[in-house]
């Protein structure tokens, strides 16, 4: 069937309400840690095919729970317009993408929170939208799509991959014939791919970290606030530490790299360490064991310290402090302080950051604004001031012999 021949976006998506069906639940081994269940609570036999397919390929657990939320979404949409997975075509893809665009998030609110969408006056961030992001939409397209490239290859599912894919101006696969000594070059954006605002990483100023370390109410949350801006780790990478991957002596912590998985050791500050030994000393003595976890809950029954937690706490921080700083943003802190220090090489830079081009890492060269904003103020003082006379000549030149030798100019005085 054509696209023009099927109902179009607008009959579809009037009145159309998906239902949270279906959910995202553990799975009960490594081979599979995260499935989807209908709304019957039965596994989607498909997806968890797919998502051990991925395991096999090297997925982290933690791109595979990305994934199963995404088949999930697609799947809640399919449902919705009663459509099976494998007769979905580019007419559905428009409209999930549509759908996507115009549906509010179906998050509750807490009482009293900031308007989505809305910039906080303290930290001149915005929060997060009532929408979804248009990274968030180009994900979900970039799951579905492989998704369907599996079945594809073997001979399953629809005849074509609902997804477009990225072509080049002369129509045949992007970057086919690439040259490997040459960069790449941005093209044009696949079909239904959304434009991504370019934002620029925002450091925590000095004075508002203080603020916000102060509000810390443990020593391992300290440490872990200290760990972050001194060693620019991703937030899981931090979190995920083992107690024998923390050298006490050359001041080091070993991370477990996103996407390559590698383990690699970062310098930290002296501080950093002084309230990580003090955490550990508090720690009860079952919980310390080389391979077992570094961060632990402070209350009975004992457990690991998660992304979530850390985000509670962070979130609690924020609430008493009327600001919006989330865990990534210390990350971006320790990366503009050490790109602001003319004696740091940004290749050093790229490793700690654990960028595989350098290019990624030269978004923290580019002028923050704060410094943009230092700049103009600057600038408007100085036209307050009102332009500046020719300086006085120096001791042992006489005014006269310069008169001479330069002639009269404009604003020139004895």
């Amino acid at each position: 069937m054509q696209e023009d021949q099927v109902p179009s976006a607008g009959n579809r998506l009037n009145g159309l309400v998906v239902p949270r069906v279906g959910s995202v639940v553990c799975g009960l081994d490594d081979a599979l840690p995260w499935l989807v269940v209908d709304p019957d609570g039965i596994e989607v036999a498909e997806i968890a095919e797919y998502l051990r397919h991925a395991v096999a390929t090297g997925f982290s657990v933690s791109s595979v729970k990305s994934y199963a939320r995404g088949l999930l979404r697609w799947l809640r949409f399919l449902w919705a317009v009663d459509v099976v997975w494998d007769r979905a075509d580019r007419a559905e893809i428009r409209e999930f993408v549509l759908w996507m665009r115009s549906t509010p998030k179906d998050r509750p609110r807490r009482a009293g929170s900031p308007e989505p969408g809305s910039v906080n006056a303290r930290t001149g961030k915005r929060y997060l939208a009532a929408k979804f992001a248009p990274a968030t939409i180009n994900h979900n397209l970039a799951v579905v799509g492989r998704f369907y490239d599996y079945f594809l290859e073997q001979g399953r599912g629809p005849l074509r991959n609902p997804v477009p894919p990225r072509t080049s101006p002369q129509g045949g696969r992007a970057d086919a014939y690439h040259n490997p000594m040459e960069p790449f070059v941005a093209g044009r954006r696949a079909v239904y791919r959304q434009r991504v605002p370019r934002t620029q990483p925002r450091a925590i100023p000095d004075r508002m970290f203080d603020e916000l370390f102060e509000q810390m109410p443990s020593n391992r949350d300290r440490a872990i606030l200290a760990l972050y801006v001194t060693t620019a780790a991703r937030p899981d990478e931090l979190l995920t530490l083992t107690q024998d991957r923390v050298d006490y002596g050359e001041q080091l912590v070993g991370v477990i790299r996103k996407g390559t998985r590698e383990l690699q050791w970062l310098p930290a500050s002296p501080d950093a360490f002084v309230w990580l030994r003090l955490y550990q000393n508090e720690l009860r003595r079952e919980l310390i064991a080389p391979v077992k976890p570094l961060w632990w809950t402070l209350r009975r029954p004992w457990r690991v310290l998660n992304y979530e937690a850390m985000r509670a706490v962070l979130r609690r921080a924020n609430t008493a402090l009327g600001t919006n700083w989330t865990l990534h943003d210390l990350r971006h802190t320790a990366a503009l302080r050490m790109a602001a220090d003319p004696d740091m090489p940004l290749v050093d830079i790229q490793i700690l950051l654990g960028h595989a081009h350098l290019s990624t890492t030269e978004r923290y060269l580019r002028l923050r604004l704060d410094q943009l904003v230092d700049h103009v103020r600057q600038h408007h003082q100085r036209q307050a001031e009102g332009p500046r006379g020719n300086a006085a000549p120096s001791i042992g030149y006489d005014a006269a012999d310069l008169r001479v030798l330069f002639g009269w100019q404009p604003g020139f005085s004895q």
